[in-house]
C-alpha cells in the first residue's frame, strides 16, 4: 500500500489542484511532482510568469503565494510503479474536510484522467458536500506518460484554467 502526502493549502487558497497519487520519486523525496520528467512545475512557472523554485519550500511558497491548494484524490493505494493505471484498491482524502476547512476554494482542477474519475466516484459517494458552486475541469495530466498532447497545447488548457479571463 502506498500512501500520499498532506495537503498544501491555506486560507487565501482559490483553486485546488489534485492528482490522483504521488509517483513512486515524489513518494520517497516526500515532495509533490518531484520527477523531473513531470511538467506540473513548468506548466505553473510559465502561467504566472515566476519561477517555482527548486525543492519542497520553495515550490510551497510559490503554491500559496499563488493562491494554489494541492493534494491528491487518493489517501493511498495497492500500485507497482508510478502510473496511474496501475493504481488498486484506492482509498480516498477526505475532500470534503479540504473543502470545509479552507471556504475560498471555489475551483477544482484534476491532473489527469485518473484523478478526474476518481473524484466523480468521491462526489457521488459524498452527494452532501456542495460541490455545485464549484468551477471543477479535468486537466490533461502533466506527467510524461501523457504524450498525447504538446507541452504548449498542455500549457493552454491549465493556464486557461488558472487564469481563467475575467
Amino acid at each position: 500500500m502506498k500512501t500520499g502526502l498532506t495537503p498544501i493549502a491555506n486560507d487565501n487558497s482559490r483553486i485546488l489542484i489534485l492528482g490522483s497519487l504521488p509517483g513512486d520519486i515524489s513518494l520517497a523525496a516526500q515532495e509533490y511532482y518531484a520527477n523531473s520528467s513531470n511538467q506540473f512545475w513548468r506548466i505553473l512557472s510559465r502561467t504566472f510568469e515566476e519561477t517555482t523554485g527548486e525543492g519542497d519550500e520553495s515550490r510551497r511558497s510559490f503554491l500559496l503565494r499563488s493562491e494554489i491548494a494541492l493534494w491528491d484524490i487518493f489517501a493511498a493505494a495497492e500500485r507497482t510503479g508510478s502510473l496511474d493505471s496501475q493504481i488498486r484498491s484506492p482509498i480516498y482524502n477526505d475532500l470534503a474536510s479540504l473543502i470545509d476547512k479552507y471556504p475560498c476554494i471555489d475551483a477544482i482542477g484534476l491532473n489527469g484522467k485518473r484523478a478526474y474519475q476518481g473524484f466523480k466516484l468521491y462526489c457521488a459517494q459524498n452527494p452532501d458536500v456542495a460541490w455545485d458552486g464549484m468551477r471543477v475541469c479535468c486537466l490533461p495530466s502533466t506527467s510524461a506518460a501523457n504524450a498525447k498532447m504538446t507541452f504548449d497545447e498542455k500549457l493552454r488548457v491549465w493556464r486557461a484554467f488558472l487564469k481563467p479571463a475575467s
